[in-house]
């Protein structure tokens, strides 16, 4: 491992633990490094004369003068955690209403189109059997749920692109990695 990457991995770890004045630290080490360096080691046994990551994380977060965000956010985060019974039901509800209502329009774009179509041919029936008047009414309301049907789809499709969207941004917002 060579400097920049000790550097940004340690900036990485200091990042995750909330240390607030991670830039010092980050300048104290790269400096010691850079003194390393120049008494003629190479920047991998630099870095391996420092300990690595790890060591040096345990080092500056049992430091006196680390700052460190204050309990309070950490005991938010529990609190939120010890009521996701109560609060997560509610949540996975408000989600899944979007959902619902898009499979209602798919449910809605599919019926009107169906029904449109068998009208549609069912107006040829009615002209031999019943009048000219009865399938002119008939082919206008078969166009019109074909219409309709159209339209729905297209609102189907709206609104999926706009929960993908929504699902991207909930992915990003809340994807966390691991130490």
């Amino acid at each position: 491992m060579n400097k920049q990457e000790f550097l940004k991995d340690l900036q990485k770890q200091l990042k995750k633990f909330g240390v607030n004045n991670a830039s010092d630290y980050l300048d104290y080490y790269s400096e010691y490094l850079d003194d390393l360096i120049e008494n003629g080691a190479t920047e991998s046994e630099a870095v391996k004369k420092v300990g690595g990551v790890k060591k040096v994380l345990i080092e500056i977060i049992s430091d006196s003068d680390v700052e460190i965000p204050e309990t309070s956010d950490r005991l938010k985060s529990a609190l939120l955690i010890v009521s996701l019974p109560v609060w997560g039901p509610l949540l996975f509800s408000l989600y899944l209403i979007p959902i619902l209502l898009i499979v209602a329009v798919l449910l809605m774009a599919l019926g009107l189109g169906i029904a449109g179509v068998l009208m549609l041919v069912g107006s040829f029936i009615v002209a031999f059997k019943i009048g000219i008047l009865y399938t002119i009414f008939q082919f206008g309301i078969a166009l019109a749920f074909i219409g309709i049907a159209t339209l729905s789809e297209q609102l189907f499709a709206f609104m999926s692109q706009k929960l993908f969207n929504f699902n991207k941004y909930l992915f990003r917002k809340f994807n966390v990695r691991g130490i």
